[in-house]
């Protein structure tokens, strides 16, 4: 076989292996952002994300710890009235609320609850887009009020 018949297999073979991992899909575009960190200020919490309804069902359930500076982030695709509930969650949390332009519209102190009918937290009227969750008394430590902006800091995926 001469040497052009390789070139050729090369370059297939190393297309297929792009389209076979990359992250990228033919005619859709690059918008792909997690979010590392929620900042108040300088108080910044390293933060998971939550952006899909397994993901958001599962929250922070089972885990018998929170590290000081971190949280969980439930995103949402427009804003609603989100109730949350502490289901098998084992944890006391600060649960934040917050609106599509990242004001805090609600604070919330939750507490553990491992029984079927759990207590439901959330604002009464205000619509959120994005609900933190923190270790409980860190809103208070840190001075978080409602009508206070949250900063999220952004890792592009590629």
């Amino acid at each position: 076989m001469d040497k052009k018949y390789w070139v050729v297999v090369g370059i297939v073979i190393l297309v297929v292996v792009a389209i076979m991992f990359g992250n990228n899909r033919v005619g859709e575009e690059i918008e792909d952002f997690k979010i590392s960190e929620v900042c108040f200020e300088e108080n910044c919490f390293s933060v998971e994300i939550a952006d899909d309804n397994k993901e958001r069902a599962n929250g922070l359930m089972n885990r018998e710890n929170l590290c000081e500076n971190c949280g969980m982030l439930f995103v949402y695709d427009k804003e609603g009235d989100y109730k949350f509930w502490m289901k098998n969650t084992l944890i006391p949390l600060d649960i934040i609320w917050m609106d599509s332009s990242f004001k805090v519209v609600h604070i919330g102190e939750a507490v553990p609850c491992v029984i079927e009918e759990c207590m439901l937290y959330g604002p009464e009227n205000d619509k959120a887009q994005y609900i933190l969750e923190i270790n409980s008394g860190v809103s208070k430590e840190i001075g978080l009020e409602v009508g206070n902006s949250l900063e999220f800091v952004y890792n592009y995926i590629i």
